[in-house]
């Protein structure tokens, strides 16, 4: 009996199926390149050296190269069974140790603010599989303030009833600095702040301004005096992480944060100054500037 229509137009797609099952299967071997560990700093200090860092195991495969890109844009290779095994491209903000770069690991020197961006590494095997293996992070450099912040008061004396009227300006740096007021070594309520739009410099660092307002109050004198507070950070909170990042940085051991630097300014008290050593701490870069106000009746 001939068969219908009907059947032969079902059975076609079952034997494309099953071809298509069988073509995708086949690249897949037990040979595969597996990412163990990838650095790129979060924030790397302008003016420092620091290394990228693209581990790898090839699984039994031959490496054809190992490429960097900065923002899609090739800075970086390692062919070794070419001559010279490495080379390096122009890319604004970029700057190779040849030397010190192996193409697992690269060394920047002298970053600045143009170094700033997202970094690749690529790392392709020989034929016949030319598996490609890829991994990337965003590196920012910061630049620290230089100075602490400057406080400016609009009165050299205060008494209580009297409105405190305080501005706080950080020096200048890269990311704009984070102000926190406080009094009598209690932060401040949000209702007591004056915020001002950061000022961008020409040289590509921001400057900000952080005013307290507020009416003092006898409760705000202990002993007859009052002391106002305010320190000037720059953090580097890591970035929220997907649920399969997180895990990525943990298991390969991705570096998301730098060994700490931290400063502090000298305290400043009306008419005096003692310095303060700098603490070893969080890596939290905090300025402190103080201002000591006794109760005039």
């Amino acid at each position: 009996m001939r068969p219908s229509s009907k059947h032969l137009i079902t059975t076609a797609p079952l034997s494309a199926v099953f071809t298509l099952v069988v073509f995708t299967a086949l690249p897949c071997g037990v040979n595969s390149l597996k990412m163990r560990n990838f650095e790129v700093p979060l924030h790397v200090v302008r003016g420092e050296t620091t290394e990228l860092k693209c581990e790898f195991d090839l699984e039994g495969e031959k490496l054809y190269s190992i490429k960097w890109y900065k923002g899609g844009r090739e800075f970086f290779r390692y062919v070794p069974n070419e001559r010279p095994t490495k080379l390096r491209y122009d890319v604004q903000g970029v700057w190779v140790d040849m030397d010190a770069s192996t193409g697992a690991t690269v060394v920047l020197k002298d970053v600045s603010l143009a170094t700033s961006g997202r970094y690749k590494c690529e790392v392709l095997a020989e034929a016949p599989s030319f598996n490609t293996l890829t991994e990337h992070a965003i590196l920012t450099v910061v630049d620290l303030p230089e100075e602490k912040p400057v406080v400016k008061s609009a009165r050299e004396k205060y008494k209580s009833g009297d409105l405190v009227a305080v501005n706080c300006t950080s020096a200048p740096s890269k990311p704009a600095a984070h102000l926190i007021w406080y009094i009598n070594d209690k932060e401040a309520e949000r209702s007591h702040l004056l915020h001002y739009q950061p000022i961008l410099l020409r040289n590509g660092l921001e400057q900000t301004t952080l005013g307290l307002r507020f009416r003092a109050t006898p409760y705000h004198f202990s002993q007859g005096h009052m002391t106002l507070k305010c320190t000037a950070s720059i953090g580097v909170t890591p970035p929220a992480l997907t649920p399969y990042s997180r895990n990525k940085y943990r298991t390969l051991g991705h570096h998301t944060l730098q060994p700490p630097l931290s400063l502090q300014s000298r305290e400043h008290r009306y008419g005096t100054a003692s310095a303060i050593h700098p603490p070893n701490s969080a890596r939290l870069l905090l300025l402190v500037a103080l201002l000591s106000i006794v109760n005039q009746r």
